[in-house]
């Protein structure tokens, strides 16, 4: 089953590297999920979610990538999260050509956000994935969210503080993490249309 989602919110993260947490609402509910993106990805976004273009113009590749599915007569019907690697969620493209409905790409989820909105189409994730990686929270003003959504420089950065504020069981829960991304091969690679650093 898949849960409809929103763009609600952008927050700035505290850590060194600069980047965006998007915040997605499940339509009609209170649950969220944190996406994060680069704060120059994060601008177009937000750009895009306000202003959608009243016409086909390729101002950035997003709207290329979308004026071409246009002129192979494609028409995009949602983007799909469904799955995380290495703390970035991954999308899949569905689209329509022919009165047939398929998955056209597959590709980051600040990309596929940002075609969403470029495109004006629904965002998605599946019931599972959402389950397992919304937000919760945790006290009045505090959220806790799942590791696997931390990049790498995150990752590290939280496993600096835990080891010097002591608190080793987290220390050990970040390692672990850490090693289990080492040994997984990277999807992100091949879920990249654009080619685009992040």
């Amino acid at each position: 089953m898949l849960i409809e989602l929103e763009i609600n919110a952008l927050a700035q993260t505290a850590n060194k590297d600069g980047r965006t947490m998007v915040i997605l609402r499940e339509k009609g509910g209170e649950r969220i999920l944190p996406v994060m993106m680069s704060t120059r990805r994060a601008a177009t976004l937000m750009m895009r979610s306000q202003i959608p273009l009243p016409m086909p113009v390729a101002a950035t590749v997003a709207d290329a990538y979308n004026l071409l599915l246009m002129k192979c007569g494609v028409s995009l019907k949602r983007i799909e999260f469904y799955g995380i690697a290495n703390g970035t969620f991954l999308c899949k493209i569905v689209g329509e050509q022919n009165g047939e409905e398929r998955v056209v790409d597959t590709c980051q989820a600040h990309d596929a956000l940002v075609i969403a909105c470029t495109a004006v189409c629904p965002i998605t994730i599946d019931s599972a994935l959402f389950e397992a990686q919304y937000m919760r929270k945790t006290g009045e003003n505090s959220f806790a969210i799942n590791i696997s959504t931390l990049t790498r420089k995150m990752l590290e950065e939280a496993l600096e503080h835990a080891v010097a504020t002591e608190q080793f069981e987290i220390a050990t829960q970040i390692r672990d993490e850490l090693a289990r991304r080492d040994q997984a091969p990277n999807p992100i690679e091949d879920a990249n249309p654009y080619g685009e650093e992040e």
